[in-house]
């Protein structure tokens, strides 16, 4: 996104003559645009503009530097210096001037050709503010820096107030956006966020929900021996309220939370010759998914014994008193019998704590199809298995026993039953729990377990921006991507002025930059780079902006020509990123530069050996995924580089990303992973160049691409070829880029300084 005003670049020419304008407006002012009336206003020489007189009173050769860093994805306007005369303006002196009503006042660097007043005809270049000022030596030196109101800020800004009792006031609100998922059923997920305790009402814990929620899902509560997130079903008011100034839940203090546990571990051991896994895999029987099963059967027929199969449930213990509990079993058995079955024959299931034979023990057990003495002695064809049963007669010491067994026991030991075949086919094993805080048998543990609950969860999206959407495409704006949430922060904490209109919105480079973070279009293809943003603590807002940027691959600056935003296709947001087809700003070639260095990216920039965890758990201290990436890149062969692949291995972290993160076969814009390695998984070559040609320099920007022309005449052919020793250097560059070509090869700004008639620039190859 290069400078635009077609006014300004209609009229440049090697022969034409730059004059620098700085406007200079009190912080008081809040008419600040290049076309107001400044409270100040200088220049290089003389000249009249927007039929305003402006004092050639500023005495040094100011600089404007802007650099990004593309390792960080930040970027930086350096700040300016500006030495002006103390002159007198109409009886006072400069000096006598300068107050505090112009410390943080707005600064406007212009650029203006030939003394052209006409206000629209010049390019604004440089939008700050005064830092300080001071004097020596009859000058005033005044210090200016580009304008990021971000810093300093501190996000959650939501605080809890109350006057009549101090202690619950100041308590954060968390702010939170993204797609979230509850823990319902079987779901056993971490896509929640934390929502930090208030105060007790004496029948009620309340928790701190952040704005913007919606939806009925219920408060949870994590259960560190389980290592999940438990549903508050006794919530029966799931609205959000607000107290002390914050929106809140209101949780009953016994917390009392139904849920649905599946083993963490199922073993099976098949008891008899003859029976087996039929289909199906033993993890169907506890992924939670009734979609699918598995069986074991026999079909060979017995007599005279028994035969089944039996499973070791390993089962998480529940924090909290197991007020029910109860065993459900998803799936159906079928058996044929023969002769005149009698006692135990026939079939007998139970749940028991220990063995007895190669069964489970009949001692202290849960009957749940037959009984010890009686079992099922009639044919079954797909007979449903026991879909809820009271299992708390097992309980120890208010905990399921470490030893749990299923046991499917088909007995034919009478001396008048056989067996044709039996099967058993399960599709879901799972305990439903009821467990909550011991309020009346344990009050002193249940206080103290009470008052370490700082935190419960929520899994309710927030999703909706306040910022004005693109009408168009609306999901571009969902909080669910890293420019969105971005954008929003900005217009939200900061109130930075909404683009009202599709148009202003496209110009910003925002419409550009979320296309490529959002899966929902078509043009271009995309991927989705989820991402969620959950604080419950104090952060530094700009932190958390640059972060963005870097887990989002992408930059965002105040433009420079903030104040300029009247010229059609100017915004004073800039959005940018590098895209996967990369469009030269501009072509250069020997002509339009004086001097120029060549060189290659240093090794401490190479990212051939990275580990990347991401996706923060919110309850603990560790990230859920990881994925790694070695280079095998031709020539940059991670371990030929370093001559063992386990040196220079990086690792990083990524806390909002949490979606489009591994290496992909794709583009770069596909995952986190390829945009990485595409900057640095290989050497890149750089070039340092000073150019002279305004027609070409004049309305870069750092981000903007360039490239270098190769072809000679000589090699376009005929006519041509007959005047390539003349004409040669206005098309191409001097030397080599090293052993290749400059041809094909795409350069971005890294750092550009712009000085009266001259522009120096660092690129790097992308």
């Amino acid at each position: 996104m290069s400078f635009i005003n077609s006014n300004y670049s209609s009229k440049l020419s090697p022969t034409m003559t730059e004059n620098w304008l700085v406007q200079i407006f009190k912080n008081t002012n809040s008419s600040i645009a290049y076309t107001d009336t400044p409270d100040l206003r200088f220049s290089f020489s003389e000249t009249i503009y927007n039929s305003l007189d402006y004092y050639p009173a500023i005495l040094n050769k100011p600089s404007i530097s802007y650099s990004l860093d593309l390792k960080g994805f930040t970027t930086k306007t350096g700040s300016v210096t500006l030495n002006i005369a103390n002159i007198d303006l109409d009886g006072t002196t400069l000096l006598e001037l300068l107050g505090n009503d112009y410390i943080n006042g707005q600064v406007n660097i212009l650029s203006q050709l030939d003394n052209d007043g006409t206000a629209a005809n010049a390019l604004q270049m440089f939008s700050g503010k005064i830092s300080s000022f001071g004097y020596r030596g009859n000058t005033i030196v005044l210090s200016v820096v580009s304008n990021r109101p971000f810093q300093n800020v501190s996000i959650p800004q939501g605080r809890s107030v109350n006057a009549d009792n101090p202690q619950y006031n100041n308590k954060i609100q968390p702010l939170v956006y993204g797609d979230y998922t509850a823990n319902t059923n079987f779901v056993n997920g971490q896509d929640v966020y934390a929502c930090p305790f208030l105060k007790n009402d004496g029948a009620n814990f309340m928790y701190i929900v952040p704005e913007g929620t919606s939806g009925s899902d219920k408060a949870e509560f994590y259960d560190k021996g389980m290592k999940r997130f438990v549903e508050i079903t006794g919530m029966t008011d799931t609205s959000v309220a607000t107290v002390d100034s914050v929106k809140v839940l209101k949780v009953p203090k016994s917390m009392e939370r139904q849920f649905k546990m599946l083993p963490d571990n199922v073993t099976a051991t098949i008891v008899g010759s003859g029976v087996s896994l039929t289909a199906g895999s033993l993890d169907n029987a506890y992924n939670g998914n009734t979609g699918n099963s598995v069986t074991y059967a026999n079909t060979a027929g017995f007599g005279s014994e028994s035969k089944g199969v039996v499973f070791k449930l390993q089962m998480p213990q529940v924090t909290g008193k197991i007020t029910a509990i109860t065993l459900g079993i998803s799936g159906t058995y079928s058996q044929t019998i023969t002769g005149s079955p009698s006692g135990t024959d026939g079939a007998f299931f139970n749940l028991a704590d220990a063995l007895s034979g190669s069964f489970g023990s009949s001692s202290g057990d849960i009957e749940l199809v037959g009984t010890s003495s009686s079992g099922v002695k009639t044919d079954q064809t797909n007979t449903a298995l026991p879909t809820s049963t009271d299992i708390s007669g097992i309980l120890e010491n208010n905990a399921l026993p470490d030893n749990l067994y299923l046991s499917f026991r088909f007995n034919a030991e009478g001396d008048d039953v056989d067996y044709s075949n039996f099967n058993v086919i399960l599709s879901n094993i799972f305990v439903t729990v009821t467990a909550a805080n011991d309020l009346a048998n344990e009050p002193i543990a249940s206080q103290e377990f009470n008052a370490g609950i700082e935190k419960v969860y929520l899994g309710r999206d927030v999703t909706t921006e306040s910022f004005t959407a693109y009408s168009s495409v609306a999901t571009l704006t969902d909080l669910d991507n890293p420019v969105a949430i971005h954008r929003e922060l900005l217009h939200s904490i900061l109130n930075v002025a909404d683009s009202d209109s599709d148009a202003k919105i496209e110009n910003s480079g925002y419409k550009a930059v979320a296309e490529l973070r959002d899966s929902t279009l078509t043009s271009p293809t995309s991927t989705h780079w989820k991402t969620r943003l959950a604080l419950d603590e104090s952060e530094a807002l700009e932190g958390i902006m640059e972060q963005l940027q870097y887990e989002g691959c992408f930059f965002f600056e105040f433009s420079p020509q903030a104040q300029q935003t009247a010229i059609s296709g100017v915004s004073p947001l800039r959005y940018f990123t590098i895209p996967d087809s990369i469009t030269a700003a501009a072509d250069l070639s020997q002509i339009d530069i004086s001097d120029y260095e060549l060189g290659i990216t240093p090794v401490s920039d190479l990212e051939t050996n990275i580990v990347v965890n991401y996706k923060p758990h919110p309850a603990e201290n560790q990230y859920l995924k990881q994925d790694t990436y070695t280079s095998a890149v031709s020539g940059s062969v991670h371990g030929t580089i370093f001559d063992n692949a386990s040196h220079q291995k990086q690792e990083m972290n990524l806390d909002f990303v949490y979606d489009a993160v591994d290496d992909v076969s794709g583009s770069r814009n596909s995952s986190w992973i390829n945009f990485r390695k595409s900057l640095f998984g290989e050497y890149k070559t750089t070039v340092n160049a000073t150019l002279v040609n305004p027609e070409k320099y004049a309305m870069l920007q750092v981000g903007d691409a360039i490239d270098f022309g190769e072809e000679t005449f000589g090699e376009i052919g005929s006519p041509f070829d007959e005047i390539s020793d003349t004409f040669d250097s206005f098309i191409a560059m001097p030397t080599r880029l090293f052993k290749d070509a400059w041809s094909g090869k795409k350069f971005i700004i890294t750092n550009l300084k712009r000085t009266l008639g001259k522009v120096t620039i660092q690129t790097r190859e992308v």
